[in-house]
């Protein structure tokens, strides 16, 4: 049973909205936008992982959870994705790597070959094996004793080669369903029951991890975000409320919410609360009451009053 579904890393939005507003002559703006790229290209992995493993349909109890984050004695831990047996644990690592990939065990190495063009990247089963560690200890604080074992699923086909024995498996996502189909259930640790209860302590555990205002995480200066009300059919900023109602001078294309993807930013960049006039300044609104109406039917919270109010989510 599929318990947890994944959903967009707030991460991945949260840069999105820094590449659009971030000038791209600003010193950070390339290394921004690899980082990006890479999280659009492993979320895209996670997809192409979540296909496949909707084919496991077991006769057994179990449960299976996307995106889970966890805390352990301060330290969070996020898995890709969880899958829950009667016997055992699975832990899966998703990675999303073009070229040509050379797995080595001792050291352990992973090896990318692109165009001739060799790398070392970060090795997912020490990944893996963080991850297992902290899952174990977190377990058994709850009185949960239960073999974990990890899996690296590699999201695209690629030309593969594993030198040595890994001490975990290493497949192609599409492969991953029909290796689950041929595991033994060697002993029913956990009933269908328990399997649920875990599942459920997963869920109401989870921890996203929110790295906003990313201006404060990123050092970034504020004064260096661009300001407007961005215009979703031309992708202009400077978009004008006018007649109740946001005018793109540019294209002429109007809407009445264009505000809610400027508030997105404003959280997702600048601060955790917004007066109005903040907004005022990034929306480009000169009339205090107009923009009070705007904020008050954005669906935000407002906190104090007169000139001390503030709006957060």
């Amino acid at each position: 049973m599929l318990m947890k579904k994944r959903s967009e890393p707030l991460s991945l939005l949260g840069l999105q909205a820094l590449t659009d507003r971030l000038p791209t002559n600003h010193k950070q703006y390339a290394i921004i936008e690899e980082d990006l790229r890479r999280r659009k290209a492993g979320f895209s992995g996670e997809l192409n992982f979540d296909k496949h493993i909707n084919e496991f349909r077991p006769t057994y109890p179990f449960a299976l959870l996307h995106d889970i984050c966890l805390l352990q004695n301060g330290i969070y831990f996020q898995m890709d994705s969880v899958l829950i047996l009667p016997d055992k644990i699975l832990i899966f690592e998703i990675k999303n790597l073009g070229g040509k990939l050379t797995v080595k065990a001792n050291p352990t190495q992973f090896i990318q070959e692109i165009k001739g063009e060799r790398k070392i990247i970060q090795s997912p089963i020490t990944e893996l094996d963080r991850k297992m560690i902290f899952m174990d200890r977190w377990l058994k604080e709850r009185g949960i004793d239960i073999p974990i074992q990890g899996m690296i699923g590699l999201a695209y086909t690629n030309e593969l080669f594993i030198e040595e024995e890994t001490r975990v498996e290493i497949l192609f996502t599409h492969e991953i369903p029909i290796r689950l189909y041929n595991m033994e259930i060697t002993e029913e640790k956990l009933s269908r029951t328990k399997i649920n209860k875990i599942a459920r302590d997963f869920v109401d555990s989870h921890q996203e991890y929110n790295p906003f205002p990313l201006t404060k995480t990123l050092k970034i200066e504020k004064e260096n975000i661009i300001t407007g009300v961005y215009c979703p059919a031309c992708k202009r900023t400077g978009m004008k409320w006018n007649l109740m109602k946001w005018q793109c001078p540019g294209c002429s294309y109007s809407s009445v919410d264009c505000h809610l993807a400027l508030l997105d930013d404003w959280f997702y960049l600048m601060d955790s609360s917004i007066t109005n006039r903040q907004f005022r300044s990034f929306s480009g609104i000169q009339d205090p009451d107009v923009a009070k109406r705007i904020l008050k039917k954005s669906g935000l919270i407002m906190k104090g009053a007169h000139r001390t109010a503030f709006y957060i989510r």
